[in-house]
């Protein structure tokens, strides 16, 4: 009896076991003035990719802001696929999200 109990519980325990992802691309740019690009993709379809360039602040000429664009997509638990699409900059983080 202690064997099937310790079988199924071994059984039970590969099943919770994530399945190992690999990145299959992955691209980086830095730039000595601080701006930057960046994409990569996992094999389990996650995907993201990023951009940032210096820009001269809306509010004050004389000051140069960072901002910086990017998407990345991902499968929740449900199984369903969402792209979330952003901008970060002086005025603050303005993501969308799509159900894909």
């Amino acid at each position: 009896m202690k064997f099937v109990a310790v079988f199924a519980f071994l059984c039970l325990a590969g099943l919770c076991i994530a399945e190992e992802t690999s990145i299959v691309a992955d691209d980086k740019e830095m730039n000595v003035d601080g701006s930057y690009n960046f994409r990569y993709e996992q094999s389990d379809g996650q995907k993201r990719e990023e951009k940032a360039e210096l820009k001269t602040s809306e509010t004050n000429p004389d000051v140069q802001a960072i901002s910086v664009s990017g998407s990345y997509e991902y499968t929740d638990t449900d199984g369903k696929r969402y792209l979330v699409t952003y901008t970060a900059d002086e005025n603050g983080y303005r993501p969308m999200v799509k159900q894909l």
